[in-house]
């Protein structure tokens, strides 16, 4: 996979993945690797001092693959959130990919021809107001 990318996640986002790692998911070729890259190389941060400009379990974001056409999605952890066209799953290699990815960040994992680059992140819970340390709302500052 090259020089070590850098990934920020929250707490309970890197709990998870540590979950989906336990339970050793079977798949796409190469998640598993990618999903342990993930865990190695991410910077755990509290849920009220992530950057806005990170991607985190149910950001809406916008982004490519490769030199396709921009996507704008919801991650989401699974098929039972999933609604076609308007969400990626984390249970997908580019929708793992995705998480903890900054805006304008590029990442190219093994296993796949088309690097993941972000764009935007149009809406990320934690930013908004919607998330704190295990479902407590704080208080909208504006920003």
């Amino acid at each position: 996979m090259g020089a070590p990318a850098q990934f920020f996640m929250t707490d309970r986002d890197y709990a998870i993945l540590r979950g989906i790692a336990m339970a050793r998911p079977t798949g796409e070729r190469g998640y598993f690797d990618l999903l342990r890259h993930k865990l190695v190389y991410a910077d755990i941060v509290a849920p009220d001092l992530i950057d806005p400009d990170v991607v985190t379990m149910n950001s809406q974001v916008r982004y490519k693959l490769g030199d396709g056409r921009w996507l704008e999605h919801k991650l989401v952890i699974g098929a039972a959130r999933e609604v076609i066209g308007q969400t990626v799953s984390l249970r997908s290699m580019h929708g793992l990919a995705l998480l903890g990815m900054r805006e304008e960040q590029v990442f190219a994992y093994d296993g796949s021809a088309d690097a993941v680059s972000v764009e935007s992140v149009l809406f990320q819970p934690e930013a908004d107001a919607e998330v704190r340390s295990y479902g407590q709302a704080r208080m909208w500052q504006g920003r």
